[in-house]
């Protein structure tokens, strides 16, 4: 009896059967919910250092004006 398939072939197959099932349990065991998470607060993080950005330069703005009236 012949087999269906050449040596190379079966090595394509069993490696595509691997990645495809490391992908999958990479799926699985993985939290989406984590990592949205994470990018929320690096967001938020991101806002409050724009936001004290603004506020010190505000800041910089007043004490510039202040100083040339004077």
């Amino acid at each position: 009896m012949e087999l269906p398939f050449t040596n190379l072939e079966v090595a394509f197959i069993l490696l595509a059967f691997f990645i495809f099932s490391l992908f999958t349990l990479a799926s699985i065991y993985t939290s989406p919910n984590e990592r949205n998470e994470e990018r929320e607060r690096e967001r938020e993080r991101e806002r409050e250092r724009e936001r004290e950005t603004e506020v010190n330069l505000q800041k910089s703005f007043q004490v510039l004006g202040n100083s040339r009236r004077l």
